[in-house]
Parts: structure tokens; C-alpha cells; sequence
């Protein structure tokens, strides 16, 4: 085969149609010229191919299904052009410039666009604070055998990576590896996609099992078997799924420094002020990126106009497309109701964006009920995983099932079980079993509670230390996740579907949430401490641990201590390589008595040293019951 002349260095962009004037500064010693990578020709398969409109005669469980058939206009700047020649096999350098790292994960789906070189480039301009280092996760890959030099330095606020390798190597792969260290395993790979048109990449960012095609041409096979599971041909009329890896919650501020932003058309696209301040721009089509969510963070909410009338910003997709990332970053939206935007967004969606009110908003913590209901509904109804499982139903593919939670309940007290139970049996939004560690007594001197929950019943001596007794229970789990939680706690309806979810976009090993709202039941009192969630960070409550089997394994498991047993298997987490994230404490509330019997022996007095509320009795904010049956007086 006869091989395209190479160039000595070739550069691709993407992410930067809103601030076009960052591009020509960002790398040093390269000015271009610049290419679009959204819009380099696909080429055609050489391969023997299955057209698209020819799939029907495939058998049912190897059928390409395509679910969306639209073509969005392109946006190409007069500064750059793509090249008549079609795209570039080989070259000296390849230089890939990504605004953010948001974009930087709609470039992998694209990486087969990304010619051959023996130096490869990654600049991202800006990363929001929470972001690590562009490290990439090698692997197996044989590419990093032929590495020879590899240097990643701070450039302003963002990061440049340079790869240099003894023979060329293909740069799409350094791409997904780079992509894969920032952002671990966080995303999904089921069904196996097939990408086409002008806006694929944002359809299925982060995925490098997914298969590009032509905008109008057939999918190529892949190993003598269908190139996809579910072909979609990207375009205007749908709204993409948010990527939830990087529009997500994380960094959520509990207490904003500043007030109500409005979100206006912009000569590129659209912008975000705040007063004469202009905190943000978007693309035309409403794209919403990481750093985006960062600059948005101090704002208390997000003032969005109809899709029509006078003060119409966008069309009804686009504004959708808007509303539905601002939701998933946890930042609150007011709009009125607009009927063909609310069709894109959905009932569940539209229902919680008309809670959110000026007056609600004014209470930081009802600013934050309402935050957290936006977030759950609108990761859940428009996340990447949601998203492709309901494209995969459609197209009648069998749908894995969700990964059942094992819930580690260990007592010491008989007289406990009934509220445990009923705790537990609150839960929705998931698919769990109860794993019921007796300790120091069995089941036929306490018998268990009804429960319409599978149960599996562990007894242990009380001699035998706790960690003992929970690595029992583990060992007779049979879940994907192991969660750990206490007797004497309330829980609200989604505390597991929202550590799952928080599991989800963090890609943490394990997550847990925060103590924040504490019983101090010998005084009568109820408070909430200042702890910053939606963080990664070392510590979580114990009552509240959510991990992975795998990382649990990893780990060791609990040490056969009779305490402290929660701090020991969050040590022994970041000690073999894993991550840990602290969510929202809305679903929980921890109830303290004194510090005797207790495996954690804190006395009340210092739950008292730092509080930012607190109110008499027993008090639970509007999260914990939430349209669940609950019983609010429960004494012991």
C-alpha cells in the first residue's frame, strides 16, 4: 500500500469554537496550521462491509441498529479548513489541542482520525480545579515499549503532555490512554456504538471500543463481526447525553458568593453572565464542559430563557442540551415553561426544574435539597449509561441488569433490627440483598423481621472481632458492591442510588457520604456540621461506605480489629492505588449517644465544636423522607 507523504508536525483542535483566540497561543513552537478534528473526513472502509440500511437481514442478536438520522450544521472558522487531500497517515509530530478536559474525552471516540508520529502533543487549555495530571494509563499497550521520553508540565491553567517514541506510534491510542488515566473507568462500554455526522463525538465521549463510520457510508466490520450494536448518525433535532464523567457535581459550593446568573445568545454561541461580568461561553450547540461547571460554581443559580419568544437564546434542542448539563453539575436552573423544550428534557426533568424558585433558592440548604433532586434526575434521565441502555432497549438489545448492592448490616443489639430493616427497605432506585451479621447472638434467640429484601444470615460469637465478622459477611455477598451501614442510623430513600450514582460520575473506588447531619440524642438536639462534600478526600462516615468488590479484595478487606475498622479499609484503599469521594450528606443521618458501647468512641461534646445549624429535637431535611413512608419519632 502506498503510503501519504508525512509532514513534520500536524495539528488538531477541538473544544474551542467559543474562544477561538486561545487556540493560536496555546501550544509553543507550533502555529499551525490548526485542523477541526470534529470535521477530518472519515474514510471509507476498505474492508467488506454491512451497509447500514441493508442490516435488517443480519441475525437479531448481531444487528447494527441506527437510532438517530439528523445532520447538524458545521461550524468551521475561516481560520482553518480541512485538507482536500483527506487526512494525514503519518507525520513527524502530532500536535492535539483540546479545550478541556471534557474535550479532550470527545476526542477519543475520533482517535482513528489521528495519524502516526514518533512525537506526540496534548495540550488542554484550561482544567477545572479538581482535575489531576494528564498521566496516561499505558496498560498493555505495545506502543509505550517503543517510549523513549515522556514529559507532562503545567502550562497556565491547563496541562501539556509530550510523548516521544523510537518508531511511530499511532496517536490515537496515546489519546485514550492519556484520556483513561485522567478519568479511570468512569463511562460506559455497553452497547457497542457506532458513531456518524458532525457531532458523533459528543454521543459517546471517552469510548475507545467505539466504532466511527462515514457520515452517510456504511459501518466497517471489526473482527469478522458487526462494527456496532447501535449506530447512531448524530445530529440537531436530539439532545446528546451528558457525559457524566465530567458534568457532574464534583466541587458543588454549599454556600455561593454570588447571586442569580443569566444565560444570553452570544455572537458564537451563548454566554453566561452575571451582572456586567461574562463568567462563561458556549458553543452553538450548547455544549457544556468541566470547566464550564467550574467557572459556575459560586453562582446560586442559572436564569434560562424560553426556547421561544423574544428572549428566546436558542433553539429548543440547544436549550435542552443546556439545561440538562446545568442540572447534572447540581446547579440550579430557573426557567418558565417552554413545551418543546420541556418534550427534549422529559416529565421527571421538567417536574424538578418547577420547584426551583427565586424564594427556594434564598436558603442554602433548600438551594441544596433542590441541587441534589436536579442532579439525581437529570444524571439519571440524561447520563451517557442512562441514555445508551434505554438506545439499547429500543433498538432490542438485551440489557444487562443493574449491579445488585450488598447491604453489611452487623449487630450487636437484637432490639435494633427492626429499625435496621426498615432503613434498608426504604431504599429504591436499585437492586440490593441484606447481609445480616448477628454478633453475640443467633437467630433463634432474636428473631429477624420480615422483609420482602433477600436476606443471608451470618452468626458470630461476641468474642469474634468485628472485622472479622464483616469480612464473613462479605464472603457470603454476592453483589457488585459491598455497602456497610449501622443499626442505629436514619437513611434516606436514595442514600444507595445516590452513592451508586456518585460512584458513577467520580469513577471512585469507594464513596460514602458525609456526617454532615447528626442526632445528639442525649441533649435532644439535631445539627449539621461543616464538612465540604462532593470532593474526593480520605475520610467519609463509616455508616455510609459504599465500595467495590474489586477494591475491597484489593484492599484486604476490614482488619480483624473489634474497632476502628472503617478508618483501617479507608487507609488500606489509597494505600493500593484507589480513590476515594465524599458525596452529599442529605440521605443521612447519624445518631449519637454516648460514647460507651459505641466502636467509635467520640465523645458528643466535640460534635458541638463545629456547627453551621441546629435545631431542637429531631429533625430531618426534606431529602430523607421525600415521598417515602417514614416514622419520624423513633426511640431506643
Amino acid at each position: 500500500m502506498r503510503r501519504a507523504a508525512t509532514r513534520s508536525a500536524w495539528g488538531t483542535w477541538i473544544g474551542f469554537e467559543s474562544c477561538p483566540s486561545l487556540l493560536g497561543r496555546l501550544v509553543e513552537g507550533f502555529s499551525g496550521p490548526w485542523t477541526p478534528l470534529e470535521h477530518l473526513p472519515v474514510p471509507a472502509p476498505a474492508q467488506e462491509i454491512v451497509p447500514a440500511q441493508e442490516t435488517a437481514s443480519l441475525p437479531e442478536s448481531a444487528s447494527v441498529r441506527e437510532t438517530a438520522s439528523v445532520r447538524a450544521a458545521a461550524f468551521v472558522r475561516e481560520t482553518v479548513s480541512v485538507p482536500e487531500t483527506g487526512p494525514v497517515q503519518e507525520t513527524g509530530c502530532v500536535v492535539l489541542a483540546a479545550r478541556s478536559p471534557a474535550d479532550l474525552r470527545r476526542a477519543v471516540p475520533l482517535r482513528v482520525l489521528l495519524p502516526r508520529a514518533p512525537r506526540v502533543r496534548i495540550a488542554v487549555a484550561d482544567v477545572p480545579p479538581w482535575a489531576g495530571r494528564p498521566l496516561p494509563a499505558a496498560g498493555q499497550a505495545p506502543c509505550w515499549r517503543l517510549l523513549t521520553g515522556l514529559r507532562v508540565a503545567r502550562r497556565g491553567r491547563g496541562w501539556h503532555l509530550e510523548a516521544a517514541f523510537s518508531e511511530p506510534v499511532a496517536a490515537g491510542e496515546i489519546l485514550a490512554h492519556v484520556a483513561y488515566g485522567l478519568f479511570g473507568a468512569a463511562g460506559t462500554t455497553t452497547p457497542v456504538a457506532g458513531l456518524a455526522g458532525a457531532d458523533a463525538a459528543d454521543w459517546r465521549p471517552g469510548d475507545a471500543n467505539a466504532t466511527l463510520a462515514p457520515a452517510d457510508g456504511p459501518v466497517p466490520d471489526r473482527r469478522d463481526a458487526p462494527g456496532c450494536d447501535v449506530l447512531v448518525r448524530a445530529g440537531a433535532s436530539r439532545v446528546p447525553p451528558v457525559d457524566e464523567a465530567v458534568v457532574n457535581p464534583i466541587g458543588f459550593r454549599p454556600h455561593p458568593e454570588e447571586g442569580v446568573a443569566e444565560l444570553t445568545p452570544h455572537r458564537d454561541g451563548f454566554a453566561v453572565t452575571c451582572g456586567p461580568t461574562t463568567l462563561v461561553r458556549l458553543p452553538p450547540g450548547g455544549r457544556v464542559t468541566d470547566v464550564d461547571v467550574a467557572r459556575l460554581r459560586d453562582v446560586r443559580g442559572v436564569a434560562v430563557p424560553a426556547s421561544a419568544g423574544p428572549a428566546s437564546a436558542g433553539p429548543a434542542p440547544v436549550m435542552a442540551r443546556v439545561v440538562a448539563a446545568l442540572a447534572a453539575a447540581g446547579i440550579p436552573v430557573l426557567t418558565e415553561p417552554d413545551p418543546a423544550r420541556d418534550e427534549a428534557l422529559g416529565p421527571p426533568l421538567t417536574a424538578a426544574l418547577a420547584a426551583v424558585t427565586p424564594e427556594a433558592l434564598a436558603s442554602d440548604l433548600r438551594r441544596e435539597e433542590i441541587s441534589i433532586r436536579l442532579r439525581r434526575t437529570a444524571l439519571r434521565e440524561h447520563g451517557s449509561v442512562a441514555c445508551w441502555r434505554r438506545l439499547a432497549a429500543d433498538a432490542g438489545l438485551s440489557v444487562p441488569p443493574a449491579p445488585r448492592v450488598s447491604i453489611l448490616l452487623c449487630t450487636r443489639r437484637p432490639e435494633m433490627l427492626p429499625f435496621a430493616f426498615e432503613q434498608m427497605e426504604r431504599q429504591r432506585g436499585m437492586t440490593a440483598e441484606l447481609i445480616v451479621g448477628l454478633h453475640g447472638f443467633t437467630a433463634r434467640e432474636a428473631p429477624l423481621p420480615r422483609t420482602p429484601l433477600p436476606v443471608t444470615v451470618i452468626e458470630a460469637p461476641a468474642t469474634t472481632p468485628f472485622g472479622e465478622v464483616l469480612n464473613r459477611m462479605a464472603a457470603a455477598a454476592s453483589g457488585s458492591y459491598l455497602a456497610k451501614v449501622d443499626d442505629d442510623d436514619w437513611y434516606g430513600p436514595d442514600h444507595l442510588a445516590d452513592l451508586l450514582l456518585a460512584r458513577l460520575y467520580s469513577g471512585a473506588d469507594l464513596v460514602g457520604s458525609a456526617a454532615e447531619f447528626v442526632y445528639l440524642e442525649q441533649l435532644d438536639v439535631t445539627i449539621r456540621r461543616c464538612i465540604g462534600t462532593e470532593r474526593f478526600a480520605p475520610l467519609v462516615a463509616g455508616g455510609t461506605m459504599l465500595v467495590t468488590r474489586a477494591a475491597f479484595e484489593a484492599a484486604g478487606g476490614f482488619r480483624p480489629l473489634p474497632r476502628t475498622v472503617d478508618g483501617q479499609l479507608l487507609q488500606a484503599v489509597e494505600a493500593a492505588g484507589g480513590r476515594i469521594y465524599r458525596t452529599h450528606g442529605f440521605g443521612y443521618v447519624l445518631r449519637r449517644r454516648s460514647a460507651y458501647g459505641h466502636t467509635w468512641r467520640q465523645p458528643v461534646q466535640s460534635f458541638l465544636a463545629s456547627y453551621q445549624e441546629q435545631w431542637r429535637g429531631l429533625v430531618f431535611n426534606g431529602l430523607m423522607k421525600d415521598g417515602a413512608q417514614w416514622r419520624a419519632e423513633v426511640r431506643t
